[in-house]
C-alpha cells in the first residue's frame, strides 16, 4: 500500500525520477492485489502519458491489456455482459461472443448478452436497443429519492443530467456501449473510465465518469464521480488530474 499512496502524488507532482525509483525498488508491492495493481498501473499511465513522464521500459510495465484489465476487475462486471466486452476489446469475435452466451442458464440474461454482443459488433439495432437500456437504467437510478435530493445538495439538476447522458450515450459506437455498460462496481467503472482515457476516449470516460455519479451508493463517491465529470477529460488539466486522483484513493 506504501507504494500506491505515494506513486501517484508523485506522478501528479511530476516528481517521475522520484517515482520511477520507488516503482524499480518495490514493485513486488504491486503483485501482492490484482485488482490494486492494475488499478494502480492504469491510473499511473493515465496521469504520466499526456506529460512525457512514461519511458519505453516504464510504458510496457505500467501498460493493461484488455485482457488482464477483465481478469482483474471480472468480479465487478455484470457476467451477462462479459462477452460483449471481450469482443468490444477484440479479444474475441461476434461467434466467440455468441458462444459465451449460449452457457447463461437465466433466458432474459442470454437474451441480453446476445443483444449487447451484437451492439459490440456494430449491429445498427442492437446499438439502438443498448443505447436504450443505458439510457433507462440511467434515468431509474437517478429517480431514486435519496439520489435526487444528494445531488440538489450538490447543486445538480437530476433532469439536465439525463439529459447530458441521453447525448453523450448517442455519440458513442457499439463497443463504446458495451464497456459502458459492463460494470456492476464503481472499481470496475473506474478502470474502464482510465482505459478509455489512457486511449483517448473522452466521450466514453466522461460518459463513464456521469453514470458512476448515480449507479453507486454514498454521498462521497457520487461527489466525486459528478468532480470528475465537470472536469472532465483534459489530462493535461490539474483540476481533471485531481478529480481522477480523488476517485483513485477512494477505491485503495
Amino acid at each position: 500500500m506504501y507504494l500506491v499512496i505515494t506513486t501517484c502524488p508523485l506522478a501528479l507532482t511530476g516528481d517521475h525520477e522520484t517515482m520511477s525509483k520507488l516503482l524499480e525498488e518495490h514493485w513486488w508491492a504491486l503483485e501482492i492485489n490484482y485488482e490494486v495493481s492494475a488499478l494502480t498501473r492504469l491510473m499511473l499511465n493515465a496521469l504520466l502519458r499526456p506529460r512525457g513522464g512514461l519511458s519505453g521500459e516504464l510504458e510496457g510495465r505500467l501498460s493493461v491489456n484488455p485482457g488482464e484489465l477483465i481478469n482483474a476487475f471480472e468480479s465487478h462486471m455484470h457476467s451477462e455482459f462479459l462477452p460483449a466486452l471481450r469482443v468490444a476489446f477484440g479479444i474475441v469475435g461476434l461467434e466467440g461472443g455468441y458462444e459465451e452466451c449460449k452457457s447463461i442458464e437465466d433466458p432474459t440474461k442470454r437474451r441480453d448478452c446476445r443483444g449487447a454482443v451484437l451492439a459490440a459488433a456494430d449491429d445498427g439495432d442492437a446499438i439502438w436497443w443498448l443505447r436504450w437500456k443505458l439510457t433507462h437504467g440511467f434515468h431509474k437510478q437517478i429517480s431514486g429519492n435519496e439520489r435526487s435530493g444528494w445531488l440538489r445538495e450538490l447543486g445538480f439538476d437530476a433532469n439536465a443530467m439525463i439529459s447530458e447522458f441521453e447525448k453523450l450515450v448517442g455519440r458513442l459506437d457499439g463497443k463504446s456501449l458495451a464497456q459502458l455498460n459492463a460494470p456492476r462496481g464503481s472499481m470496475a467503472r473506474l478502470a474502464l473510465m482510465l482505459h478509455a482515457l489512457i486511449n483517448g476516449n473522452e466521450k466514453l470516460a466522461k460518459a463513464h465518469a456521469l453514470y458512476g455519479a448515480v449507479d453507486f451508493g454514498g454521498k462521497l463517491l457520487t461527489r466525486s464521480f459528478l468532480e470528475a465529470y465537470e472536469a472532465c477529460c483534459d489530462l493535461d488539466k490539474d483540476e481533471f488530474r485531481r478529480a481522477i486522483a480523488r476517485l483513485f484513493f477512494l477505491h485503495v
